[in-house]
């Protein structure tokens, strides 16, 4: 990486994020033609100057392409794919690892991701991050404790004061975790759901009143009703919600009603259906992405892992006015396999309308050998005595082919990047 900035340089940020706020409340109309722009520049650009692109984008549909319903002619980018290939195949021509900076992902979907960023990609990306913060109710003399495993880079600003950064990194030990964040003590906080809450729930047994944050953005993980107000609670600050991604940067956030809208002014989403059929930002299935901002390493149509259910916007915010990501179901790999060998998405067996959702903090399902779930949950105090029991009649009578139990645990272990993974298959392990 020679000649890049050691600290994220401001100028960029500030710049961009004029930008950034006033492509948040744009109409329909006049978000569909900056959409429409970008993405046929994107396209052209990727087709002219991406070795993977030139050689399998047909330039009859480069040509054609002008609005994001002309994206169903080009074919979709898989994760394997991206992880295959060499830097050189997928970066554009003038970009290097050398010249750009790698953000790999976490790997916790078992594919573990490369891409890179140039610095002009990420002058409008740190934009957009920073107006979800403010748009949620950052304040410039604000400390922000987020809960990830790598470190933020330094920005110039923090010298003067402003919007410091407390770090808690999610891979080390809960008492570091912890001494991290009454070290830097943190008034707004961004991060994994499941981490925040394992915080919140040491402080208590600590007996630590801590009331200095003022918001919590949540942004990772699948996140329920009892986990959220418990949080809430805790620290007297409101919450928003982020759906994010290292491949693409936010892709939507909640408005002040509480929907999460998408960000069509920086990504075009569409849906894969199960039966094969693809949607425009509606209905349930496998999200693609589009990421509009992006000259090093264009990522075109690319299979996200997410399921998902958008819906039309019937929201009253005015604050938006795009789909409304309804549920993010879990990962596409989270599946669970009947006795007969059929493989099922586990979102049957988590969905809100089979799994009694109060007063479970945290859901996890496990399964040891085909046709057979266990459910691990963790209660809220307020959660029922017969817990388990009512969620595991509530699934089995949904489940039929699958032989349930559940469990009421004190906690769920995370993976080493902090997350929890909804669904593990432990075929090799017996039963406890």
């Amino acid at each position: 990486m020679k000649g890049l900035p050691s600290t994220i340089p401001v100028v960029p940020v500030v710049r961009n994020l004029y930008l950034a706020r006033s492509r948040d409340r744009m109409d329909p109309a006049r978000l569909q033609v900056v959409q429409d722009r970008l993405l046929t520049g994107l396209v052209r650009h990727a087709h002219a100057n991406v070795p993977y692109y030139r050689r399998v984008f047909p330039a009859d549909a480069v040509a054609a392409l002008s609005t994001a319903a002309d994206l169903a002619a080009l074919p979709m980018l898989n994760r394997t794919t991206l992880r295959d290939l060499p830097p050189a195949e997928l970066m554009a021509t003038g970009f290097t690892p050398d010249n750009t900076r790698e953000a790999p992902t976490s790997g916790s979907s078992g594919v573990p991701i490369r891409p890179f960023y140039s610095e002009g990609d990420l002058g409008y990306l740190r934009a957009t991050y920073l107006q979800d913060l403010l748009a949620s109710g950052l304040r410039p003399w604000d400390r922000i404790g987020y809960f990830r495993v790598g470190e933020f880079r330094p920005h110039r600003l923090q010298r003067l004061g402003l919007a410091r950064t407390v770090h808690v990194n999610t891979s080390r030990s809960l008492d570091e975790q912890v001494e991290a964040f009454l070290r830097g003590r943190p008034t707004f906080l961004w991060g994994f759901p499941g981490c925040i809450v394992t915080l919140v729930d040491e402080l208590r047994r600590r007996k630590i009143a801590y009331r200095g944050v003022h918001t919590v953005i949540f942004a990772g993980e699948t996140l329920t009703p009892e986990a959220r107000e418990h949080v809430l609670n805790y620290f007297g600050a409101r919450g928003h919600e982020v759906y994010a991604s290292v491949e693409a940067y936010t892709i939507g956030r909640t408005c002040p009603e509480g929907a999460m809208h998408l960000r069509s002014a920086d990504v075009v989403v569409e849906v894969l259906h199960d039966d094969g059929g693809v949607s425009l930002a509606d209905g349930e299935g496998e999200v693609l992405v589009t990421r509009l901002h992006a000259e090093a390493m264009p990522l075109i149509r690319y299979r996200l892992g997410d399921r998902v259910l958008i819906e039309p916007d019937d929201c009253p915010c005015r604050a938006f006015h795009t789909p409304i990501i309804r549920r993010i179901q879990g990962r596409t790999e989270d599946r669970v396999v009947a006795a007969d060998g059929r493989t099922v998405h586990a979102n049957f067996l988590t969905n809100p309308a089979v799994m009694p959702t109060a007063g479970v903090r945290g859901v996890q399902v496990l399964q040891y050998r085909p046709g057979a779930v266990e459910i691990l949950l963790v209660p809220s105090p307020s959660a029922p005595a017969d817990l388990a029991g009512r969620v595991r009649d509530a699934v089995a009578a949904v489940a039929t082919d699958f032989e349930v139990t559940a469990r009421t645990v004190d906690s769920i272990t995370p993976e080493p990047n902090g997350k929890v993974r909804m669904v593990k298959i432990m075929h090799n392990t017996p039963a406890s």
